[in-house]
C-alpha cells in the first residue's frame, strides 16, 4: 500500500473534498482532508509508520516488570505518576457512550497503577496525555490515524504517540475501548485473565516513548460469549463480570441466554445488563432455548394444542419443560411467533439478535407437514424436519425483518437439527446460523476436529462447510468451559487448531458456551485471544497468561500448564487417554506456592488451579 492510499479518509462520504498533493521521498502524497496539509515532520513520521507497518494482532510478550519505571529511550514522550507531565485525557464533546466509558476506564486504571488521577476534558487539549476517539485529534493526527486504520474493519484500532500525546482511537466507539484496554495491558502491565479479577500492578512512575501500534482486523468478525446461567441470582456474581471480561479481551458479542419466559424481565435485564453492554458498544443477542419463550404453553396450549409438536406416539406435550416443542410447519405458529418476537423487540430495542432455538431436548414435530414422505428412519426424519425448521426460521425472519430490519434471527443447528439438509433452502440474509458442535464438548474429546478419528468428530466435520454454503452469516458454537465433570483439563492447543481450521473454511464467527460457576480461566483466555488472531502460538498464550495471573509464581505455573499441554498433544497420536503428568504437576504446585512469598493473590490463584484439577492442597 502506498502512502497515498494509506492516508485516504476512512469515513469519506459523498460530496467534493479539497485534495492536495506533495512529493515525499519521491512518492506523491495526497491529503484528502479539507484541512491544512500535514507538516513535513508529521508527514515524514506518517510515511515511516505506514511503510514500517503496524500489527494485525495482539502483543503476546510478557508484561512490564513490576515496580519502578517503564522507560523508553526517547527524547520526548509521556510521563505519568510521580514527577510526570501535567497530563489529561481528551474526549470529544460528541463522544459516544463507549468512548466516554473508555476515558473513564483509562482514568481508573492509570490511577490504580500510579496513584495519579488524570482529568477528563472535552474537545481538543494541548496538554500531554491521551486522545480518545476522533473528535479530539488534530487534523494532521487524524490523517495519520485514518491511514493506519484503513482496511482494519470496524474493530480495528490504533495506539499512536504524537510527541507527548498518545492517540487511542478505533474504527468504531467499541474499538476505541479496545485500544484503551490493549494499551493498559501492553504498556502498563495490566491483565484481564479472569472475570472480576483484574491484575493491576503498582508503579510510582511511568514514562512512555514512541508507539505506533495499528491492530486489526480480527480474524473472526463475530467473537461471542454465552452469558449462562442467566437469572437474578447470577447477574452480579457472573453475568456482569463476564460482560466486563469479554470487552477487555476484545470479544464483541454478549449473548444472554435466559432460556425461558419471564427470566429476562425478572433479572431486571434492561436496568442492569443492557446499560453495561451499551456503554461498551457490544452487540447484544438474547434468547437461548426459546420455543417456550416465543410461544408460552400457559398462554396458548389450551386454546391451540395444535401449535405444539406432534410426537411419534401421536401425543402432544406442552408443559413448558425442555421436552416441549412446536409444530414449525403450522402457518399460525409462524405468524404468532413472529408477532411475539416483534412485540418483545419493541420493548427491547437495544437487542441486535434474537434466538429461535428449540428447547434443550431432542423433541421435534412428527406431523406429515414437518416431515416428508421420504422420512423412513430416524436419520432421514431428522433431515426432513431440519429442512422444515430452516423454512420456519426464514418465514419468521422475514416478518421480523419487515419491522426490525437491523435485527438478526438466530437458527441453531443443534441436537436433532445438526446435519445440514442436502437439498434444503438457503437461509435469508437476516438469519444468523450457529452450528453447535454437540455432543462434542472439547473437554470430552480433546482432539482437533479437522484431524480427529473419533466417530462424533468425523460425523460433525462435514457439517461445518455444509452449513457455510447455505447462509450468509455463520458461527460455530463450542464449549470451551463447561460443567464440573468436564471442565478440568486444558485444551489450548486444541482450541488453536480448531479455530485455524474454522477460519480456513470460511466460518465468520466463534462462540463459546460456559457454565458460570465453573469458569476455566486458561481455556477462555486462549479462546478470546485466538478468536482475534488464530496464529498466536499456544505456548506464547500460556506464558502470557501465567506472567500476568500468577505473578511471582509464573515460572513454575508456566511449567505446570506446559506439562498439561504436552500430555494433550501427545494424546492426539495415540488411542490412550492423555497423560496429565500428575506427579510432576504436584511438585510444580509446591514450587509455585513457595514462590508466592507474601503475595496473597498469587497464592490464592495457585491454590485455585490445584483445586480445579483435584490436587490435594488446602
Amino acid at each position: 500500500m502506498g502512502i497515498a492510499d494509506a492516508i485516504r479518509p476512512l469515513f469519506g462520504g459523498g460530496g467534493r473534498r479539497r485534495v492536495r498533493t506533495v512529493v515525499l521521498d519521491g512518492e506523491p502524497v495526497t491529503n484528502a482532508l479539507s484541512a491544512p496539509l500535514l507538516s513535513p515532520d508529521d508527514a515524514r513520521a506518517a510515511y515511516a509508520a505506514i511503510r514500517g507497518g503496524g500489527t494485525q494482532g495482539l502483543s503476546m510478550g510478557s508484561p512490564p516488570a513490576l515496580g519502578g519505571e517503564i522507560v523508553d529511550d526517547v527524547a520526548e514522550g509521556l510521563s505519568l505518576g510521580a514527577g510526570g507531565n501535567d497530563a489529561a485525557i481528551a474526549v470529544a464533546p460528541t463522544a459516544e457512550a463507549p468512548e466516554r466509558f473508555a476515558a473513564e476506564e483509562l482514568q481508573r486504571y492509570v490511577e490504580q497503577v500510579t496513584a495519579s488521577r488524570l482529568p477528563i476534558v472535552e474537545g481538543y487539549c494541548s496538554r500531554p496525555g491521551f486522545i480518545l476517539g476522533w473528535g479530539s485529534l488534530r487534523e494532521e493526527e487524524a490523517a495519520v490515524a485514518e491511514g493506519e486504520l484503513a482496511g482494519r474493519g470496524e474493530d480495528g484500532y490504533l495506539m499512536h504517540s504524537f510527541g507527548s500525546r498518545i492517540a487511542l482511537v478505533g474504527n468504531s466507539p467499541r474499538a476505541t475501548l479496545y485500544a484503551v484496554y490493549h494499551f493498559l495491558e501492553k504498556y502498563l502491565g495490566c491483565g484481564w485473565c479472569v472475570p472480576g479479577e483484574d491484575v493491576v500492578p503498582r508503579r510510582p512512575t511511568i514514562r512512555l516513548g514512541a508507539m505506533a501500534d495499528a491492530v486489526g482486523p480480527p480474524d473472526f468478525t463475530l467473537r461471542q460469549l454465552i452469558l449462562y446461567p442467566y437469572g437474578p441470582q447470577w447477574m452480579h456474581v457472573n453475568t456482569l463480570r463476564h460482560v466486563d471480561w469479554l470487552a477487555k479481551n476484545r470479544l464483541n458479542w454478549a449473548h444472554a441466554a435466559p432460556n425461558g419466559p419471564g427470566v429476562w424481565e425478572a433479572s431486571r435485564s434492561r436496568e442492569l445488563l443492557v446499560p453495561e453492554v451499551r456503554r461498551r458498544g457490544l452487540h447484544l443477542q438474547v434468547g437461548g432455548h426459546t420455543f417456550s419463550l416465543w410461544l408460552p404453553p400457559d398462554r396458548y396450549a389450551e386454546s391451540h394444542p395444535e401449535f405444539y409438536a406432534l410426537l411419534d406416539d401421536d401425543s402432544r406435550r406442552a408443559d413448558g419443560t425442555h421436552e416441549t416443542s412446536l409444530c414449525v410447519s403450522n402457518p399460525q405458529v409462524i405468524e404468532t411467533v413472529a408477532a411475539n418476537i416483534n412485540a418483545w423487540l419493541e420493548a427491547n430495542p437495544e437487542v441486535d439478535a434474537v434466538d429461535l432455538w428449540h428447547n434443550d431436548s431432542y423433541t421435534y414435530c412428527h406431523c406429515p407437514n414437518c416431515l416428508s414422505p421420504g422420512a423412513v428412519d430416524e436419520a432421514s426424519a431428522r433431515l426432513a424436519y431440519t429442512a422444515t425448521y430452516v423454512r420456519f426460521v426464514n418465514e419468521v425472519a422475514r416478518r421480523v425483518g419487515a419491522r426490525h430490519p437491523r435485527v438478526l434471527v438466530n437458527l441453531l443447528a443443534y441436537a436433532m437439527t445438526t446435519a445440514c439438509p442436502p437439498a434444503g433452502e438457503r437461509c435469508d440474509d437476516n438469519v444468523l446460523v450457529g452450528l453447535c458442535l454437540f455432543p462434542r464438548p472439547p473437554q470430552r474429546t480433546l482432539k482437533p476436529i479437522e484431524t480427529s478419528d473419533l466417530p462424533t468428530d468425523a460425523w460433525l466435520r462435514p457439517q461445518i462447510p455444509a452449513w457455510r454454503r447455505v447462509c450468509r452469516r455463520y458461527y460455530i458454537y463450542e464449549y470451551y468451559t463447561w460443567a464440573a465433570e468436564y471442565h478440568k483439563w486444558t485444551a489450548v492447543s486444541m482450541i488453536a487448531e480448531d479455530l485455524r481450521y474454522f477460519l480456513r473454511i470460511g466460518v465468520d464467527g466463534v462462540s463459546s458456551d460456559q457454565w458460570g460457576p465453573y469458569w476455566y480461566p486458561l481455556n477462555m483466555y486462549a479462546f478470546a485471544r485466538l478468536a482475534w488472531q488464530v496464529d498466536l502460538e499456544p505456548d506464547a498464550l500460556l506464558q502470557d497468561f501465567c506472567d500476568r495471573y500468577y505473578g511471582p509464581a509464573a515460572q513454575p505455573m508456566t511449567a505446570y500448564w506446559r506439562a498439561l499441554e504436552e500430555g494433550l498433544r501427545e494424546s492426539w497420536h495415540t488411542d490412550r487417554p492423555p497423560d496429565w503428568r500428575d506427579e510432576a504437576r504436584l511438585g510444580l504446585i509446591r514450587e509455585a506456592l513457595e514462590s508466592t512469598g507474601d503475595d496473597g493473590d498469587a497464592r490464592r490463584r495457585v491454590l485455585a488451579t490445584a483445586e480445579l484439577h483435584d490436587l490435594p492442597f488446602g
